[in-house]
């Protein structure tokens, strides 16, 4: 008993010793505190969102390299929930994230855009009534937009994968969804990846294998959209050779290939696993990471690049009846070079960032007791603890004053009331003529809303642009001819076009955006 006693005191000694020289950190013990994300700031300190009092509010730290808590901003007003899902370190040096809340509704997403001084400069709600829509990812893009992966319950069939892009003041410029088909359901997006040449979106469904309407299998699927919300491409993996796999995290190498953490259900054991995909979509490759025997879960739900040869993984699973966490290192094809046990015990992990200096800090939550705890810790190339730094750094410098923690009740009334509209009243995204019959002048009203639907591939997408900027009017004869074409600006004000020069008969008048048909209507000429 003593020797017992003796060992334990002995263990705690050294975690203390342990803890106080290198980058190992616990924030807000005791007060039910999750973290979902960090990013690297541009001061070389760290941004992290999530929430704490069982989510009555959503929180967004600072810190500095070491990971000293400078100044941390609280919102909500504890009479409603409020959650950071994702955060993102933006152009300016200010940030933005992605937050779940219930102010207006049973669930909505939000997005606060936050200064350098970490001032709220716009807020946007995306309502949609008696719907539990979440938000799940946001990443700023090149060109200072800002897209963000969330979860939508509006159309019929049901959707529940959603991608919105809006321009830098947070005006919508398109939302793009995914209903259901062929027996696949419960979609639920998972990751965001913002890649030259458009966006990634890594997601899972339960769908069953090919020619079979049962069991439901969890799949791993993957979606590419240009900048313009066309799809290019969809993957779902694994139908091929019954490979079941459940998507964690997504990172790509600089030759464009996409590399997925996920956990892979074989025969026998629940397995963290590494899968594969080229830049065109293409299944490539998989690999088992560990095989643990255990049926129970498991997963490495961080990814990310040290180069193009090595990635890093943080997560856990379980041995027997003892559940592991650790990080390891491998090669692009799966291959463990090392292992590193991590320093919490039962933990989670949520989010993983590279910085500057080619480390990688980790956050996700402890929970002693029951009571959530966020733990940080921050580790080098070789998975070993990294050490506090020593020399100066400078914070917050393009903040003229310093920042002070608070809390905000964020007033979101700008409520996008649109997200829904589309599908609750169909003639926003219709061609309206009149007068029909006519012989003279027609008047052309446009639509609100352009509806752009792509049914090719295993996964159908319908992009719904509510701003553009122009489009083509068409007018097509019975044999198929072109005899009015004129590009129409959308200007909100009716357009009078002269028809008093076509033959009498009857003409499809056509509006065409960006090569896709969007709107028609027959019309009749006197």
């Amino acid at each position: 008993m003593k020797k017992s006693v003796l060992i334990t005191l002995l263990m705690i000694f050294v975690q203390q010793v342990l803890f106080s020289q290198t980058w190992i950190k616990k924030y807000d013990i005791g007060k039910y505190a999750i973290a979902n994300s960090i990013v690297e700031q541009y001061d070389k300190g760290y941004l992290f969102g999530g929430s704490i009092d069982h989510s009555k509010y959503a929180k967004i730290y600072k810190t500095d390299i070491n990971g000293n808590l400078q100044w941390s901003k609280s919102f909500g007003n504890g009479q409603y929930q409020m959650v950071v899902r994702d955060i993102d370190k933006t152009i300016n040096g200010g940030c933005v994230c992605c937050l779940d809340g219930t102010k207006y509704n049973i669930s909505d997403a939000y997005i606060i855009k936050l200064n350098s001084c970490s001032e709220i400069e716009w807020c946007k709600v995306l309502f949609t009534s008696d719907s539990y829509d979440l938000s799940w990812r946001i990443k700023q893009t090149p060109e200072g937009d800002f897209v963000l992966l969330g979860g939508y319950f509006i159309t019929n069939p049901e959707s529940n994968l959603s991608l919105f892009k809006f321009n830098a003041s947070g005006e919508l410029i398109w939302h793009q969804f995914y209903p259901f088909e062929n027996y696949y359901n419960e979609d639920q997006p998972i990751d965001l990846l913002v890649d030259y040449d458009g966006y990634l979106i890594t997601s899972t469904r339960y769908a069953p294998d090919t020619g079979t309407i049962s069991p439901q299998i969890d799949r791993s699927y993957f979606v590419k959209t240009d900048t313009a919300g066309n799809k290019l491409w969809d993957l779902t993996f694994g139908t091929e050779n019954q490979y079941y796999s459940y998507p964690w995290a997504t990172t790509k190498n600089s030759n464009g290939k996409y590399y997925h953490s996920s956990t892979h259900s074989p025969p026998s054991g629940v397995n963290p696993a590494l899968v594969w995909v080229s830049h065109d979509g293409t299944q490539t490759g998989y690999k088992d990471l560990v095989q643990t025997n255990n049926p129970n879960f498991c997963g490495m739900p961080t990814i990310t690049m040290l180069n193009d040869t090595n990635l890093f993984f943080f997560g856990g699973y379980w041995i027997n009846n003892d559940f592991v966490t650790l990080g390891l290192r491998t090669d692009t094809l799966g291959t463990v070079l090392k292992t590193g046990l991590t320093p919490y015990i039962n933990s989670s992990y949520t989010s993983t960032t590279k910085t500057y200096d080619d480390k990688f800090i980790t956050v996700g939550n402890d929970a002693p007791n029951g009571n959530f705890n966020i733990v940080a810790f921050k580790v080098n190339s070789d998975l070993e603890y990294d050490s506090i730094y020593t020399q100066p750094f400078t914070y917050d410098s393009l903040c003229p004053h310093p920042i002070v923690s608070d809390t905000i009740d964020p007033n979101c009334d700008n409520i996008i009331v649109s997200v829904d509209e589309p599908f609750k009243k169909p003639e926003t995204t219709q061609l309206k003529v009149y007068p029909n019959p006519t012989d003279k002048i027609l008047t052309v009203e446009l639509p609100k809303y352009l509806v752009v639907s792509n049914t090719s591939g295993n996964i159908p997408v319908t992009t719904i642009y509510h701003q553009w900027s122009s489009a083509t009017l068409q007018a097509i004869d019975l044999q198929g001819k072109t005899v009015l074409r004129q590009e129409v600006a959308n200007t909100g004000i009716p357009l009078q076009v002269d028809v008093s020069k076509l033959p009498a008969g009857m003409y499809q008048f056509r509006l065409v955006y960006k090569g896709n048909l969007v709107a028609d209507c027959k019309v009749v000429v006197r």
